[in-house]
């Protein structure tokens, strides 16, 4: 549902803890594709003074405003993690769908989607969850050797939180943002608040030390126009005021139009996409930021804080494909052929600041990247000494989180081919020599990835013009082809698989209701072919349509399955959609659903699981007893004269309420509650 909506600390643990214990799996991520860490090396990097285990983590984009889905990235071994940009304007309405990941990745989102308040609680909930996963050594792994699990590098754990913000002064500078990031520097009252929510069988989990302290830095987003002075203003506001190390976001719109258009369309074949040239007229102009990012490194000098820059901002083009909405004129492109892009700006910009620069200290510049970043690639962007390297567009793809382990195995993989344990050796030795300088070797690394890309296939639209295949079917509330590409695609983990009883055609009768009197119509049939079912939680399902990109099957996963609410009211408020809503309690079970906009209820004895007794069925038409293993179906109250009792829907609502509820499979409806899993 478009409206996206956190669930209590508790029902996270529990659901991580117990899927862990019965499943090996954390928010649906196998836990062979947790990242270990390397006996043999350290992937350790530091940035602005802190350390961090390995230099990869999520983009700001849709994949960091859930906590579920930070621990996920931490699971996978991201360890500076840049949270979703936040602002003033937390009220924004986004398009739907918003993400076409086919390919080439386009989005029309570019903000957080809940309120500042529901942000600094998923960020803090994800801060603890991660360090709750750190204290239980569900990694296998200690910081130290105390005990008989492997030994990793010192700072396998260490993890930043990057704090991402935009778009103005005034906004930034305003009464609730200074709450907002006062909150995320020190966080000892939300934790503190947080901490009485973990449920009595893990209390002792409350004892924990969390560190308060959650950021120290900070990605300023320069988009939408934000003219050079106003981005001096807020990157001097977060240095003196709340005393944040500043990342500043470039756009590839520097290289200016000509040259993005020569790399786009004719370099890299992009011949049907358009930049929007209003990006070149209203954006921070090359040379303005050369002079800005000087200016503002000087003060933070002076302040103790480091300022550094990130290659890049996504790029505006028109948008020409029929996926997103035709209000939206302009889309965000990001994915491989942003590579080449914004390598060659990180290039440019470096050399340029570097020649210039009147001081050692100021050759130093930090420099982070994100655009393009895959598995091919990413050992080089950790060679040209950017730290961190972050991912959004290739985790949306088939395989979602569990892509990262093959970034870090393939970046283990070359530091042992070269004879390296630390990624400061690896730089220098990538540079195919070691007596020049980790800086020289970073610059001269940066180089040769920009040259490598330009004359690589992978990025040019020759290579990127596939879509996934569809076969010819089309998705229903049960039954489809079960390939779960639609459970690690989704970028806020919103699906997820549910087990039921296979059943074989069943006849249930369609009934007129005369009076009191039940008249038979019809026969029809209910069956359930597949154990395996798949759902989708409506609270953490925001219709951004990438489950329906890569669904083989027509329809959309978050369209045709069965959408779980996780109260009353929140069903009750999304009267506009299909759903179910399922409560447990000490006597009886229930499920209320609205199908094709008509409301429906069935509650049974406590457990569901019993094959006899009578179970009750309500409808517009009245209350009815349906005996479970016959169907007979008996009138307790009517509240229409005439009308229909179809006994099909009340097997759709006894499938749902025991596969969710009693399954094999821990999900967010069942962890709600603790005597179930």
């Amino acid at each position: 549902m478009p409206e996206l909506k956190p669930l209590p600390i508790a029902t996270l643990l529990r659901r991580l803890i117990r899927e862990h214990e019965k499943q090996q799996k954390i928010f649906d991520l196998p836990a062979t594709k947790f990242w270990r860490g390397c006996e043999d090396l350290s992937l350790g990097v530091t940035a602005h003074g802190k350390t961090a285990g390995t230099p990869f983590g999520p983009a700001a984009g849709p994949h960091t405003q859930m906590a579920q889905n930070i621990v996920l990235s931490w699971l996978a071994g991201a360890r500076i993690i840049e949270l979703k940009t936040v602002q003033i304007n937390d009220r924004l309405t986004i398009p739907r769908p918003c993400i076409d990941a086919a390919n080439v990745c386009y989005n029309v989102e570019f903000s957080q989607e809940l309120r500042l308040e529901e942000s600094l609680e998923e960020y803090v909930k994800a801060w603890m969850l991660i360090r709750i996963v750190e204290e239980l050594g569900i990694l296998g792994t200690t910081k130290r050797a105390k005990s008989s699990a492997p030994t990793v590098s010192p700072h396998f754990y260490d993890c930043i939180f990057d704090l991402s913000c935009g778009y103005s002064l005034e906004g930034i500078a305003s009464p609730r943002m200074h709450w907002f990031i006062r909150a995320m520097k020190n966080a000892e009252q939300e934790i503190e608040r947080l901490r009485q929510q973990i449920p009595n069988e893990f209390k002792s989990l409350r004892d924990l030390d969390f560190d308060p302290n959650i950021v120290s830095t900070a990605t300023l987003s320069t988009f939408h126009g934000c003219p050079p002075d106003e981005i001096e203003g807020i990157v001097e506001h977060l240095l003196r005021e709340h005393g944040l190390h500043v990342v500043i976001k470039m756009n590839p719109t520097m290289l200016g139009r000509a040259r993005v258009e020569e790399l786009l369309n004719d370099v890299l074949g992009y011949s049907d996409i358009q930049v929007n040239p209003a990006a070149f007229e209203s954006g921070l102009q090359f040379d303005e930021a050369l002079g800005l990012v000087r200016r503002l490194r000087k003060l933070g000098r002076s302040l103790g804080l480091v300022v550094g820059v990130k290659f890049s901002n996504t790029l505006e083009v028109i948008n020409h494909r029929s996926f997103l909405p035709k209000t939206e004129k302009v889309m965000y492109l990001s994915g491989p052929p942003l590579y080449p892009i914004a390598l060659e700006l990180a290039n440019r910009f470096a050399e340029a600041y570097r020649a210039s620069a009147e001081e050692a200290w100021d050759k130093e510049l930090p420099i982070s990247f994100s655009a393009g970043v895959d598995r091919h690639n990413f050992a080089a962007c950790v060679a040209a000494g950017m730290v961190p390297v972050t991912v959004c567009t290739d985790m949306l793809k088939p395989g979602g989180y569990s892509r990262a382990h093959d970034y870090l195995q393939s970046l283990a993989s070359d530091m042992r081919e070269c004879g390296v344990l630390t990624v400061d050796e690896y730089i220098v030795r990538k540079a195919q020599g070691s007596g020049c300088s980790a800086r020289d070797a970073m610059w001269a690394n940066l180089r040769r990835a920009w040259e490598d890309a330009l004359q690589d296939t992978r990025y040019t639209k020759a290579k990127n013009s596939l879509v996934p295949k569809r076969i010819n079917s089309q998705l229903w509330l049960f039954d489809c082809i079960t390939c779960d590409k639609c459970i690690p695609v989704c970028p806020n983990d919103a699906n997820f698989v549910y087990r039921v009883q296979v059943q074989n055609p069943r006849p249930c009768t369609v009934y007129e209701i005369c009076g009191n009197a039940l008249i038979p119509v019809r026969n029809e049939n209910f069956e359930l072919k597949k154990e395996r079912q798949i759902a989708n939680f409506g609270p953490f399902c925001n219709e951004c349509g990438n489950c329906d990109t890569f669904c083989p099957e027509y329809g959309g996963p978050y369209v045709e399955k069965p959408t779980f609410f996780a109260t009353v009211e929140d069903w009750e408020n999304s009267r506009r959609y299909d759903g179910f809503v399922i409560t447990h309690g000490e006597t009886e079970d229930s499920i209320v659903g609205r199908i094709k906009g008509v409301e429906y209820s069935l509650t049974i004895a406590t457990g569901g699981l019993a094959k006899t007794g009578w179970h009750i069925f309500e409808t517009p038409e009245g209350k009815f007893a349906i005996a479970s293993e016959t169907l007979e179906p008996r009138v307790m109250e009517l509240r229409r004269p005439h009308g229909i009792l179809d006994i099909g829907i009340y097997l759709t609502l006894l499938a749902l309420l025991r596969g969710v509820l009693y399954g094999k499979e821990v999900n967010y409806v069942n962890a709600a509650y603790a005597d179930l899993i």
